[in-house]
């Protein structure tokens, strides 16, 4: 499999992993309120402390050095659905380690996404300019 193809793989995973720690770790630390500006910089601060949501902006920075290098060899009209992988990984995960319920509906949705994504797959993908 070429390196590219693994590269959006990893950009889904850290993603994925990304979206896990912030609900994580934002859950840990309570509703945040819009309020006054004094309220924003108050949550600002509890994010910038929390080290679940810094591990999950540190993946979600990775992620993007790596989309960057996918980029570099794929078209993105090829990559970006692969990317897509994200919005059926995530609530799997969410389902799994989060205990989260996840409708029927919800599940058939996943389904279709991934089998959008397969048949982008099947096309392969062209050269960029």
């Amino acid at each position: 499999m070429e390196w590219s193809i693994l590269f959006i793989i990893g950009c889904v995973i850290l993603g994925a992993t990304g979206e896990i720690l912030f609900k994580v770790g934002v859950s840990r630390l309570g509703e945040f309120s819009l309020g006054s500006g004094a309220e924003i910089l108050s949550n600002l601060a509890k994010m910038a402390g929390s080290p679940l949501i810094l591990a999950g902006f540190l993946c979600y920075g990775i992620a993007a050095v790596m989309w960057i290098y996918a980029l570099s060899r794929l078209d993105l009209s090829f990559a970006y659905p692969m990317y897509a992988l994200m919005y059926a990984i995530i609530p799997v995960a969410a389902y799994v380690l989060l205990r989260e319920q996840v409708p029927v509906g919800r599940w058939v949705g996943i389904l279709f996404i991934i089998l959008g994504v397969y048949i982008v797959f099947q096309f392969g993908r062209t050269v960029p300019v």
